[in-house]
């Protein structure tokens, strides 16, 4: 199928499933509903997204359960979906999205923790994640606090670790690695170089397939003295390790067998 007529087929698709999440979302968004059942039906929604994305997602390593800092390499805005097929996390958003029509209403909804600009605010932030951790949710954020082109981790923020020093709670890391392109590119799934967000989408659509690989790695425990720096240190070597080494070894591979 050419490219163009399969990314106007998937997003189709796309907006018909964006319309049964709202559904989801009004009917199981009760407190009357249990939280696992809610846990169930978002996760199952994100892996049909996935998938009507063209996206074929393989998964190593287990979530901890219970409440927990979930930190990662951020590569894509594919990386929020990817995660929800795995646990039942609370992201971390701009407050300008809460305002987007029907997004807005879904992250709400969704319980979706909003970063506001200002003096000070940055504090409200990690009270309100703090909030969200003692109450034993998982909230996920970004530490790079940008995207990369998935070919290394840049340094993380350690300012974002402060929740986690507050409860003692543990922290998850996870690394995402997307399958590159055929000529040894960047990834396209790789949400950089200034690209619009509908322009990207479309160009993901086109694809016949695109691989992503999210590594679930062992827990970081915080005890009475761990500081913000040591945690994001830590969370950071782990992932580094899990994102470039075996880039080298498939650049290194590739090398080896040379021209055909």
């Amino acid at each position: 199928m050419p490219g163009t007529l399969r990314a106007s087929y998937r997003l189709l698709r796309v907006f018909v499933h964006l319309g049964y999440g709202v559904w989801i979302t009004a009917r199981y968004g009760s407190p009357r509903v249990s939280r696992d059942e809610r846990c169930r039906r978002r996760r199952a929604w994100y892996r049909r997204a996935l998938a009507l994305c063209g996206v074929e997602l393989k998964v190593t390593g287990e979530m901890i359960p219970g409440s927990a800092l979930v930190v990662g390499n951020h590569v894509s805005w594919l990386d929020i979906p990817v995660l929800g097929t795995c646990s039942d996390v609370r992201f971390l958003s701009k407050s300008e999205v809460a305002r987007w029509p029907l997004i807005g209403w879904l992250a709400r909804r969704n319980r979706t923790l909003f970063i506001r600009r200002g003096a000070h605010e940055s504090e409200a932030l990690i009270r309100d994640m703090a909030a969200a951790l003692r109450q034993g949710d998982q909230v996920a954020v970004f530490p790079e606090a940008t995207t990369t082109d998935g070919s290394d981790v840049r340094r993380f923020h350690a300012r974002l670790f402060a929740a986690a020093v507050d409860t003692l709670s543990p922290v998850q890391p996870v690394a995402f690695a997307y399958g590159r392109d055929p000529d040894g590119g960047p990834p396209t799934a790789a949400f950089t170089d200034g690209i619009g967000l509908f322009r990207h989408a479309w160009r993901l659509l086109s694809r016949e397939r695109t691989f992503v690989r999210l590594h679930i790695l062992h827990p970081v425990p915080v005890e009475p003295g761990t500081t913000r720096r040591e945690l994001a240190s830590r969370s950071h070597a782990v992932i580094r390790a899990e994102v470039v080494l075996p880039l080298r070894h498939e650049v290194a591979g590739t090398e080896k067998k040379g021209p055909d």
